[in-house]
């Protein structure tokens, strides 16, 4: 079915198609741009869409998913208005919910570079954490085989001087 209809919108031909599906190729170049097989179903390469307004501030990024959420919940409902009324003529209205959508991934994305950064954080303060608490342990071990070794110099020196040379 994907195949089919990346061959009827002009994506690919029928022996490239089968191609990329496959696995022989993985990325396609096209007149249109460069396509890939991903799970079976030809796509465009994600690497070749430009970031749109990369924004660092989360805040931003929820007013703005806030902002896009009305919109695709209002598109839904101007959509089942469109296919209860012109159920053949809604083609404008499912893409304007398509491209919301599509704007509400790119946006959940680029908090998803947020997330990914406080959770690396967080892990390696917790890995430093574990690291300080070792060398506490270490050094803790360290000064208890330090206090027996004198104990052992001090009560049999002989075998203490024996047990070094060897």
């Amino acid at each position: 079915v994907d195949r089919k209809r990346a061959e009827e919108q002009g994506l690919v031909e029928d022996d490239q198609a089968n191609r990329v599906l496959t696995g022989e190729v993985a990325v396609a170049s096209q007149e249109d741009g460069d396509v890939v097989g991903v799970f079976g179903e030809i796509v465009e390469d994600p690497l070749l869409v430009p970031l749109i307004n990369n924004v660092d501030e989360p805040t931003e990024i929820r007013d703005t998913l806030k902002k896009l959420n009305r919109q695709v919940v209002g598109g839904f409902v101007d959509l089942v208005n469109e296919l209860v009324h012109r159920p053949l003529d809604n083609k404008k209205c499912r893409d304007e919910l398509s491209h919301n959508i599509f704007l509400m991934l790119q946006e959940c994305n680029k908090f998803r570079e947020h997330q990914a950064r406080e959770v690396l954080i967080e892990t390696l303060e917790n890995t430093l954490t574990e690291q300080q608490e070792h060398m506490k342990t270490l050094k803790f071990q360290i000064e208890k085989a330090d206090a027996t070794l004198d104990r052992l110099r001090r009560c049999k020196p002989d075998i203490f001087e024996n047990a070094m040379q060897e």
